[in-house]
């Protein structure tokens, strides 16, 4: 395994009208809106057909995206848009469990590894009880999805968050340590632009065991007096041993290089440029590193080419 996709798969459409190349989203996700929920506009039967269409497009793009060559694939974190809003019933039932089984089938026999990312509002961290409440349903979902999947209860399957609200360490330990095991033996911490680095990270990590997944371009804004080198050396040691560390890599948009900070957060739609350290770790098989660019599969295909890095 090395270079990984990241919730879409992008293919080339030609517009009925305009008759331009364009590309779209394959895995045809459907979605549901909080504020529309909340009027009333969807029947039940609608919200489970949705969740039944998204686990079967998920069981159906897997061999694909294989044939490709890609053998790491981040699972989207809406497959089941407001599932913490409904019936449990609506996604907690059979219709929608056999398609995730036959996915996980499918990871397994093929020496795939999926992962997840749950929303920025999953915060472990947070000063309120309600805020850490929801986030505590929203994991357990990702680790049911895995659990219906039948993969193991490991970081190899991250369900991969941030640290959260700054300067909470003790608070985002407390809560990880609370977390059920289907939970935390999957769970992984990412460093961030602002509040929490790798070394601040490391400390969770000390008292928890979760691993750390480094983000070299996270790492440019938010370095804890760690050169680039160091903060990678330092996440991977967190890794047990058997699995592949887990890391994201991003880039500016070249042409906003020298734009704002808001700007240079933003990612590019390719990658122009691999730290060294990531590049030689990609071309030894140390690896695993999912590529965050807006072109997805094919910014993965062009980085792969260009840095001579296997997929």
């Amino acid at each position: 395994m090395s270079l990984g996709v990241c919730c879409h798969w992008l293919g080339e459409k030609i517009h009925p009208r305009t008759k331009k190349s364009e590309f779209i989203n394959q895995f045809d996700e459907r979605t549901l809106q909080l504020s529309r929920y909340r009027q009333g506009k969807y029947s039940e039967e609608l919200i489970k057909n949705i969740y039944v269409h998204n686990a079967k497009r998920l069981s159906e793009m897997l061999p694909l995206i294989r044939s490709e060559g890609i053998k790491l694939f981040r699972i989207s974190s809406a497959m089941f848009p407001l599932s913490d809003q409904v019936n449990k019933e609506l996604w907690n039932n059979e219709e929608v469990k056999k398609h995730l089984r036959k996915a996980g089938e499918y990871v397994r026999s093929n020496d795939m590894r999926v992962t997840t990312h749950p929303g920025q509002f999953c915060v472990l961290s947070s000063d309120s009880d309600d805020v850490v409440h929801k986030a505590f349903i929203e994991l357990n979902i990702h680790a049911w999805m895995f659990d219906v999947m039948g993969l193991d209860e490991s970081p190899k399957y991250a369900i991969n968050i941030h640290g959260g609200k700054s300067d909470r360490s003790s608070r985002l330990i407390e809560q990880i340590k609370s977390l059920p095991d289907n939970i935390r033996k999957r769970l992984t911490l990412e460093n961030d632009e602002n509040s929490y680095s790798v070394v601040d990270l490391l400390e969770v990590h000390a008292h928890t065991s979760v691993p750390v997944v480094f983000d070299s371009h996270h790492t440019t804004f938010n370095d804890g007096n760690l050169t680039m080198e160091e903060a990678f050396h330092a996440s991977v040691e967190t890794w047990p041993k058997g699995i592949l560390p887990l890391q994201h890599i991003s880039n500016t948009d070249p042409e906003l290089i020298n734009g704002s900070v808001m700007q240079r957060r933003k990612h590019s739609n390719m990658i122009h440029y691999v730290p060294q350290c990531q590049l030689e770790a990609l071309r030894d098989g140390t690896v695993d590193v999912e590529v965050e660019a807006k072109m997805k599969n094919l910014a993965v295909n062009k980085m792969s080419k260009e840095f001579n890095i296997p997929i």
